[in-house]
């Protein structure tokens, strides 16, 4: 069993809305330097990287993948709080943000290897992931496949807001191409997602449940496979108040999966508790990438 540390008193949900964001906005304060964003490499649109001005370059980079239906602005001012010496990448996937023209991806397979290109084109630093719901299960497997492929070791994982990889996911989860917009609407409601003005809003909905739907399926149709652990450390992220995902199902992450240092960390929040307390979020993450990029 991991190590528990409460810091601070599943698979799918959407983007968390503005009126959330914004409630934890003043972690963001005026003293922070402004993050400058770095869209000039050859990353072919499925990255976006932020880094905040400082005595040389970056010594370490922070891949950040966004839960169901979210995007990449979500991790924008990451690099104030995180300092100069992380860099922020975050990915973009099909149908969302700068890339919202394109269509959504339903295959796990070819969201890894959109990534793990656009990674190649970086100049190589020391790697951890931050998944978020459906991000940290994309990301467990683009971990696995960047040792497999490539023989690149992460050094270390965080897990936020998701079950366990090799968990079943939840029956209300299991959905495909044919899924009705009924069904994509209970889940927002049920995980609290959408402010009412775009619960109600029907344009917003017409352009947005597709890439809710894409994102579902790439979930309903991943099947897991047992490997040896990953010479990496792992830390586990749940939310208090998350009505998705229990410290219960995020226990199960432990035992196998990785072979350095594992703990589960509790901070206050629902399933978007990143974005809602950003701030005891972000100090326990300064930490993580310390110990998981010290030499």
């Amino acid at each position: 069993m991991p190590t528990r540390r409460a810091t601070s008193s599943a698979y799918c949900a959407a983007s968390p809305p503005a009126s959330t964001r914004s409630r934890g906005a003043a972690v963001y304060d005026s003293a922070s330097p402004q993050a400058v964003l770095d869209d000039h490499s050859p990353a072919g649109g499925w990255l976006r990287r932020w880094r905040t001005p400082g005595d040389g370059p970056p010594r370490r980079r922070l891949l950040c993948l966004p839960p169901a239906g979210g995007a990449a602005h979500l991790y924008a001012d990451w690099a104030r709080v995180l300092g100069h010496t992380t860099e922020v990448a975050a990915v973009e996937l099909p149908g969302r943000g700068a890339r919202g023209g394109e269509p959504p991806l339903n295959r796990m397979a070819d969201i890894v290897t959109g990534v793990e290109s656009a990674l190649d084109t970086l100049p190589e630093l020391p790697l951890v992931v931050f998944g978020h719901s459906m991000g940290a299960v994309v990301g467990w497997e683009l971990c696995r496949s960047l040792r497999h492929r490539r023989d690149v070791l992460v050094r270390g994982m965080v897990a936020a807001a998701t079950p366990a990889p090799h968990l079943p996911p939840p029956r209300r989860w299991q959905a495909g191409s044919d899924t009705r917009d009924e069904d994509l609407l209970r889940l927002l409601d049920h995980s609290q997602s959408l402010p009412p003005e775009l619960r109600g809003n029907a344009e917003f909905l017409r352009l947005y449940l597709p890439v809710l739907r894409a994102d579902v399926e790439v979930l309903a149709r991943h099947r897991p496979r047992r490997e040896r652990p990953m010479p990496c450390a792992l830390s586990i992220y749940v939310g208090a108040g998350d009505p998705l995902v229990t410290e219960q199902d995020a226990w199960p992450w432990a035992p196998g999966e990785v072979s350095g240092e594992r703990a589960l960390h509790v901070f206050p929040g629902g399933h978007f508790f990143p974005h809602e307390h950003p701030g005891p979020v972000l100090r326990r993450l300064a930490r993580d990438l310390d110990t998981m990029t010290a030499p």
